[in-house]
């Protein structure tokens, strides 16, 4: 009876992850009244496997099973993170860890990868947007989590990692073997081409507005006419350095991106509160690797700059928001609470941003940003000139 008491209350703990604390009441009253029947059926389950599997399961792998398993039901950004994966999650806000330098996703239940890191082992390899992650090192990815992926790819610098990818257009699988590096990743950087200023922004990062600043009020010193920025790979990052960003282009009292979520705690708007730095013409470049946080600032600057057009290829289309919640034993659950919405009200998620000039690059090898194979920079360059 103990043991069967006991096993009530993990599942009881289990449903209340899924049904969250603060619940109005009439969820609350039809949780009410299913409760007891959810939570037999998991226990028969749980009970079935401890008693008849062919060898002996430890209640926490279980656990930690069944987590992750509700979890990824939900959508591909949701998952359960025991302690070491919270660990890599933190990584990614830093700008530099160790690894081959790619962004992956969860995409119809493969891991996908939403952009190569520029200048990185799977940059150079060729790794391109939208492959498909099959194997890594002779495991398959099926039923991985994106975090897990993750902490397979990451390793000390010299070691190396043979991934099998499935590409569009390709028949075959495509194997690379990739060896890790330190991935400093310099979010920050820009060129001048006449009084055209460029700007390259290959991330979100902590330090990601201070510099774009620095760049900003350099170009304006220089008298630059206009700016092309470029956010193509850009696979995003955090959420306050977006709205950072984006404020250095708009007017005060602008609405840059809004949430809306099941919660209204989950619902807010966020407004430019600071007086400008660029206020002249801007080109944007953008691809089918610009997410999250890109497509934050190409909404933010679509819906509300006079001044602007953007060239390139869709945008990747990751509009959720995400919050990761501690658990006790040092695991988190990050959970999908809310979605983006441009100033226009367009729902980012699944469907990206099509700039106003489609332009397509040719040729497998990575092309290398503003070189002579570099079509949709050439086009944002004849762009820019005629705006000025």
């Amino acid at each position: 009876m103990k043991k069967r008491i006991s096993l009530i209350v993990i599942g009881f703990i289990l449903l209340s992850f899924v049904f969250g604390g603060d619940i109005k009441n009439s969820q609350e009253k039809q949780w009410e009244d299913n409760k007891f029947k959810n939570l037999e059926l998991f226990i028969d389950a749980l009970k079935i496997v401890k008693e008849n599997y062919v060898e002996p399961v430890e209640n926490k792998k279980l656990i930690y099973g069944a987590l992750k398993g509700m979890l990824m039901s939900l959508d591909p950004y949701s998952s359960f993170l025991e302690p070491e994966l919270k660990k890599e999650l933190m990584i990614e806000t830093k700008g530099e860890f160790e690894g081959v330098g790619m962004e992956i996703t969860l995409k119809d239940g493969i891991i996908t990868v939403v952009s190569p890191i520029e200048d990185t082992p799977a940059w150079k390899a060729g790794i391109k947007e939208g492959d498909k992650i099959i194997e890594i090192d002779g495991k398959s990815t099926k039923g991985m989590t994106t975090m897990e992926a993750a902490q397979m790819l990451r390793g000390k610098k010299g070691t190396k990692v043979t991934i099998s990818v499935l590409r569009e257009g390709v028949s075959n699988l495509m194997k690379f073997t990739l060896e890790r590096d330190v991935i400093k990743i310099k979010s920050v950087k820009s060129k001048i081409y006449g009084n055209v200023g460029y700007i390259r922004l290959t991330g979100f990062q902590e330090n990601t507005a201070e510099d774009l600043k620095k760049v900003l009020i350099d170009f304006n010193e220089k008298n630059i006419k206009g700016l092309i920025l470029d956010l193509r790979n850009n696979p995003g990052g955090l959420l306050n350095v977006a709205i950072e960003v984006s404020e250095m282009f708009l007017p005060p009292n602008k609405l840059i991106v809004y949430t809306k979520g099941r919660d209204k705690k989950d619902t807010a708007k966020f407004y430019s509160r600071k007086n400008p730095i660029w206020q002249k013409p801007i080109v944007l470049i953008v691809n089918g690797g610009s997410a999250s946080a890109s497509e934050i600032l190409f909404g933010a600057l679509k819906d509300n700059y006079s001044k602007f057009i953007s060239v390139g290829t869709k945008t990747f289309g990751k509009g959720s928001v995400q919050n990761v919640i501690p658990m006790s034993d040092g695991s988190a659950i990050k959970l999908t609470i809310a979605k983006y919405y441009t100033p226009n009200g367009i729902c980012i998620e699944g469907d990206g941003i099509t700039p106003d000039i489609d332009v397509k690059l040719e040729g497998e090898k990575p092309i290398i940003p503003t070189s002579d194979d570099d079509l949709q920079f050439k086009r944002a360059l004849e762009e820019i000139k005629k705006m000025i």
